[in-house]
């Protein structure tokens, strides 16, 4: 089932039972460009991620760099401190 049929059916379920219903629509793309590697891993650990969990993610993420070559042919290294892989 897509999105839009979720959010149907939980909009539904929410009148059936007199309730109220609040929705929030991110745009997914723009925000994961904006993740802070450092926040992402006190967040994981406030919420609980076992050590062996937060260590696979920041080895994924901590002192990644990537090499950047200039117009000159010059190449540089740079670290990377946001984004999503």
């Amino acid at each position: 089932m897509n999105s839009i049929g979720m959010l149907r059916m939980k909009s539904e379920r929410t009148l059936d039972i007199d309730d109220k219903l609040c929705a929030c629509f991110i745009d997914g793309q723009k925000a994961l460009v904006h993740v802070k590697w450092t926040k992402l891993m006190c967040i994981l650990k406030e919420n609980v991620i076992y050590w062996c969990g937060r260590r696979l993610i920041s080895k994924l993420y901590v002192d990644e760099s990537v090499k950047m070559r200039l117009d000159e042919g010059e190449i540089r290294s740079m670290k990377i401190g946001r984004g999503v892989r």
